[in-house]
């Protein structure tokens, strides 16, 4: 199974635009024609730009796009290149959309998927970055509420085989609606207007317990405790963050809270926090403090 390192999608808000011309975007964007001049002579691999006339060997094709994009501490595996089980299901964008209007498929990363709709379905990979997995973020949908605004709910993570963690996902910043005059114009949440777009939000987290080892395999499976009525699964960044730095020498340490900043750790899974509070003057006293080489008051001054 092939994993790939590559940057964020673009593509995430795709809904916004004619869907029509987002595949012809897509179309054009896998098309590069040099210049006779340049292709004379030249290897294979640049030759393979010239057109589809080029003689150029399949490898160096998938060399080419191999070489493209961001070099990232990340790699990526789409849920469409894993193993759906229990009778999941890979959904893909078959043929150009005939409307405007975006969907799931068009918006997801490889134009596929994996549709989870029933108990015991699951999609799993093996873990082929020859590193450990501490960290995951995945890209999913799951339904809106009746009314717009969205829900929660819960996707069980497993480790060879073995359940490890629920992960926590919601809708409430995806499912903006199209239909009635809302075309490419708001973030409409309102069901009735029918056509929606993005589906798709992330939701990331750390391993819970140990890392995963390299070799072993990991799955997203829908359990009879996951109470959404189905989970589409795009892709999963995985990673194995380093350790936090150290603090540099010749520098302050300021704790935002010690500048009037109220924490709360308390996570909302997409809600807004009625507990937040405006921490704009605190986070400038901080920036004030680090300027002047301030200390804050009742600390000990730094050395020189």
């Amino acid at each position: 199974m092939l994993t790939t390192p590559r940057p964020r999608r673009g593509i995430r808000r795709a809904g916004r635009r004619p869907a029509v011309a987002a595949v012809a975007a897509v179309g054009a964007m896998c098309v590069s024609v040099l210049p006779a001049a340049a292709t004379q002579g030249a290897p294979p691999s640049q030759a393979l730009r010239a057109g589809p006339t080029s003689p150029a060997p399949r490898q160096a094709q998938a060399a080419a796009s191999a070489a493209v994009g961001a070099t990232t501490p990340f790699s990526v595996y789409e849920a469409e290149a894993g193993t759906p089980a229990g009778g999941a299901a890979v959904r893909s964008l078959t043929s150009a959309p005939t409307t405007q209007y975006s969907s799931a498929a068009l918006e997801a990363s490889g134009h596929s998927y994996v549709h989870l709709d029933g108990t015991g379905q699951s999609v799993r990979w093996t873990n082929t970055t020859e590193q450990p997995i501490s960290f995951l973020n995945v890209r999913a949908s799951i339904p809106d509420s009746a009314s717009g605004g969205g829900v929660t709910g819960t996707l069980n993570l497993y480790v060879d085989g073995v359940f490890r963690q629920a992960l926590n996902l919601n809708s409430r910043q995806s499912w903006a609606y199209e239909g009635n005059g809302n075309y490419n114009t708001s973030d409409n949440q309102n069901p009735a207007d029918g056509d929606p777009r993005v589906f798709w939000d992330e939701s990331h987290t750390f391993v819970t317990g140990s890392p995963i080892p390299a070799g072993a395999t990991f799955s997203l499976r829908k359990d009879s405790d996951n109470s959404a009525p189905f989970y589409d699964v795009d892709s999963v960044d995985v990673e194995n963050p380093p350790a936090p730095l150290t603090q540099p020498a010749n520098s302050i340490s300021i704790s935002i809270t010690s500048c009037g900043a109220v924490a709360d750790d308390t996570p909302t899974n997409g809600a807004a926090d009625s507990r937040s509070v405006d921490s704009r003057a605190a986070i400038q006293n901080c920036i004030d403090q680090a300027s002047c080489n301030c200390p804050p008051a009742g600390a000990p001054a730094p050395r020189p």
